[in-house]
């Protein structure tokens, strides 16, 4: 493990400009404040392609040492054809975060399972809310992503529009959660927790990962 994080060492993307008060979540030397979370079976790894974190197969989820509440996160994206990834947030327990925390849903819309279930599809909140409209680019270009969380309130933006927005708790969300993951209490519950990236086999490439705390 520890080999792999030494490999992470090159300088971090800067945020926008225009951005005032948001913090950059790799501070140009180091992957410091971020820990691998390995897996039973790692393949993989998460490296640097000039200013961009990349994750190539299943090396572990990369979670933030640091917790949060209420936020505005952004980041850019991209991915391979076919491929697959998230962000989850607020993620406070261990093991797998799928099992107790939101994911914004990173994906080829063009792959079989995003063309079958809506919610599964870029900026969905993956298995609970399908995005409004298709705002991804392809695979090979960049896109941005917004997560915005103040309390109950979740908004998901995808290349500046907002294709997702809802209430943790409400009966609408209470009903979607029982239905995609029965028998999970606790499910979102955290009010505070990591922000995860996510390893699923696919390559994704992150860039300018950047907060601005809310709460």
């Amino acid at each position: 493990m520890k080999t792999t994080l030494l490999a992470l060492l090159l300088a971090a993307p800067l945020c926008l400009a225009g951005e005032s008060g948001f913090t950059p979540l790799f501070d140009g030397e180091a992957l410091h404040g971020w820990t691998l979370l390995p897996r039973e079976r790692p393949s993989g790894q998460w490296r640097f392609e000039g200013a961009a974190l990349v994750v190539d197969g299943r090396p572990g989820h990369l979670a933030s040492d640091e917790e949060y509440g209420d936020f505005d996160l952004r980041l850019e994206w991209k991915i391979g054809p076919m491929g697959n990834g998230g962000v989850f947030f607020r993620v406070a327990a261990p093991g797998n975060p799928a099992s107790t925390a939101i994911e914004f849903q990173i994906a080829d819309n063009a792959r079989k399972a995003s063309v079958e279930n809506p919610n599964r599809r870029s900026g969905a909140a993956y298995g609970l809310y399908a995005p409004a409209g298709d705002a991804s680019r392809p695979p090979g270009e960049w896109n941005s992503l917004r997560i915005v969380a103040q309390g109950r309130h979740v908004e998901h933006w995808l290349n500046g529009r907002k294709v997702v927005a809802f209430e943790i708790g409400s009966a609408d969300f209470r009903r979607r959660v029982a239905a995609k993951f029965p028998g999970r209490a606790g499910f979102a519950t955290a009010r505070r927790g990591r922000i995860v990236l996510q390893d699923h086999g696919s390559k994704v490439w992150f860039r300018n990962v950047r907060i601005q705390v809310l709460d």
